[in-house]
This record gives C-alpha cells, structure tokens and sequence, in this order.
C-alpha cells in the first residue's frame, strides 16, 4: 500500500510541476503577445515601422495631446462624422488639440452601411475641417450593431453601391483618393477589387498585415487597448508604412 501511495504522489508532484510550468510559459507568452499588440515599444516592430500614429472618437475621453507628442506621435485620424446626421462631439476639441501639438492630423467617416453614400459625403464635407496640410479624409468600413454582417447578395451589393458613390463624392471634392479603413473580412467583402487606387488602412489585432492580402496598404492599426506614457485611457495604436516624408504624400493641397 505504501508504495502504491508513493508512486501516486509522484505522480501527483509530476503532474503538478507539469502544470506549473505550461501556466508560467502561458503567462510569459500572453506577456510577450500583450507587449507586442498594446505597445509601441516592441522591437519586432518599432524598429522596422518608425512613423507612429493613433486614432480617436468619442469613445475616447480627451486625451493629453502633449503627452502624445512627446511620445514622437506623428499622425492621428480623429473621427469627424457617421452617416448621414451624426456629429462625433470630441471632434473640435481633438482637431485643435492635436493640431496645436504639431501632430499631423486626419478626418475620418463612419460608413453607415446602405444608406445614401452622397448625403454621407455631404455630411462629411459639410463638418469636417480638413484643411490644406492635413492627411487625407478616411472612410470607416466595419460592421457595428447598425452595420449588419450579412451574406445576402442583394445587401452586399447596396453596402458597395452606397460606398463606391461616397468615395467617389470625396475624391471629387478634395482631388485626392480617401484612405479607406477596414479589417480583413470587411476588406474581402466590401472593399478588394472595388478600390484598387485608394491606400488602405489595415485593422488586423494578431499578425502584420500582408501583401498577399491586403494591396495598398499604408496604416497598419495593431491594438485597440494600446498604451501611451502618461495616457491613462486605452487608445488605437497604427504604424506608417513608410517614412514621414512619404506621408507627407498622403497630404491635401
């Protein structure tokens, strides 16, 4: 009995080191994985992408635009309007904020899905600033409780009607493409192919985007609960693809 009672305790032991060491190596890598989605202070990427971005809606409080510029934020969208009626009510504050920091600024759209893409642009052009200097205007493609993630053909074909008429409105008013953001399932459904002249900005939380994937990207937003020194809120993290002088590029006239 005793020996049976021994072998089971060692067994016991084994198990429990076992277990010890797989929760130790989860934590380590659940670290590692957080450092590298939730920070710009990760080398696999900060010394490969150096222009840092963010972006904001009223989602976000107001945040310290100084704290950010010291962080070498070079650029960030800020959410101007949705649909055909909706005005983002941090808007102002962020516009001036941020511009007052000398951080290249932008303006996006949140694309209500179906609805009249040319009263949306009218919408958009009617309050957003975007000024000669800044980057430029965003169109926002996700699904959301108002945009329904559906494989109805006849849907589809509405969502990419309305939107190619709301790009092509914006194109026309400020002589220059809009950059469109989405993530990878959007991209496929609504955007590839539709817009091969428009750079793409990518949403893709876990892996870098690809070539392969995604064409014409140029903003790469890896978190949504990302960290910035003395910024105690969770903020949208993006990298510039290229260099500042090549967003620079990505200006209005």
């Amino acid at each position: 009995m005793q020996k049976k009672q021994l072998k089971r305790i060692k067994k016991i032991a084994v198990v429990a080191a076992i277990s010890f060491i797989l929760i130790a190596l989860a934590f380590f890598f659940l670290k590692k994985y957080q450092q590298k989605f939730n920070s710009f202070n990760n080398t696999d990427y900060s010394n490969k992408y150096f222009v840092k971005g963010i972006d904001l809606s009223h989602h976000n409080p107001i945040i310290d635009w100084g704290a950010a510029k010291n962080e070498n934020i070079a650029f960030a969208y800020i959410k101007s309007t949705e649909g055909i009626g909706h005005l983002d009510r941090n808007y102002p504050y962020n516009y001036k904020l941020a511009k007052e920091n000398n951080i290249k600024i932008g303006s996006y759209h949140f694309y209500t899905f179906g609805v009249s893409g040319y009263k949306q642009a009218q919408h958009f052009i009617k309050t957003a600033k975007c000024q000669s200097g800044d980057l430029i205007p965003a169109i926002d493609v996700e699904h959301s409780p108002s945009n329904v993630n559906s494989n109805d053909t006849a849907y589809m074909s509405l969502v990419k009607k309305e939107l190619k008429i709301l790009e092509k409105t914006l194109y026309e008013h400020y002589g220059m493409r809009p950059i469109i953001y989405t993530n990878k399932d959007c991209y496929k459904k609504y955007v590839k192919d539709l817009f091969p002249a428009n750079p793409i900005w990518i949403c893709d939380l876990h892996n870098e985007p690809s070539d392969k994937e995604i064409k014409n990207w140029i903003i790469w937003q890896f978190s949504h609960t990302g960290k910035i020194l003395k910024i105690k809120e969770n903020i949208d993290l993006n990298y510039f693809r290229y260099s500042f002088e090549e967003l620079k590029k990505y200006t209005l006239p």
